[in-house]
Parts: structure tokens; C-alpha cells; sequence
């Protein structure tokens, strides 16, 4: 039924924002915003001293987008690698 909705209905939105947060969470929950000196609470769109880090971590999610594309990483792999540290994550 989403795949049917315009990015005006309320539905789509809701999902779309749903999934931008979960997104959110899977970079924190990878170290990525620690390793990019971004803090929880800063505005990466009016903080213009995090414009080089969102550009920086901007530029690493490209290049990770470049590499599966072309195939250099299986999504297997990168699934098992996932899976092992958000099962580590919950046996801590």
C-alpha cells in the first residue's frame, strides 16, 4: 500500500520519516558520528564549524554507495558484519 501513495499523503511521510530515524540510529549505533566529531544535539544544517564533517561523512556514505554498485562489497558481506555487532551490541 506505501508504494502507492504520493510523497504528499500523510501515510508516505510518516513512513519516510520513520525510516530516516532508524537510519539516524544505525550511523550512531556504527561510531561513524564519534569518528566525525558530530554530537547528538548539533544542528548540521545552521552549524556552519560541521559543514566539513557532514560533507566528510556525506562523502564516506558516497564512496560506500560507489563501492556496492560496483560490487566491491557484497551485500552479504556487509549484512554479516552488521548482524555480528548488533549482536554484540545486545549481549552487552
Amino acid at each position: 500500500m506505501l508504494s502507492q501513495t504520493t510523497p504528499n499523503n500523510t501515510p508516505y511521510r510518516k513512513a519516510r520519516t520513520r525510516t530516516l530515524i532508524q537510519l539516524g540510529g544505525l550511523i550512531e549505533k556504527s561510531g561513524l558520528l564519534e569518528n566525525f566529531d558530530i554530537v547528538i544535539g548539533d544542528n548540521l544544517q545552521t552549524d556552519l564549524e560541521k559543514k566539513d564533517q557532514v560533507f566528510a561523512l556525506l562523502g564516506g556514505l558516497l564512496e560506500l554507495n560507489d563501492m556496492m554498485t560496483q560490487g566491491e562489497y557484497p551485500l552479504a558481506l556487509l549484512s554479516q558484519k552488521g548482524a555480528k555487532s548488533f549482536h554484540a551490541d545486545k549481549e552487552k
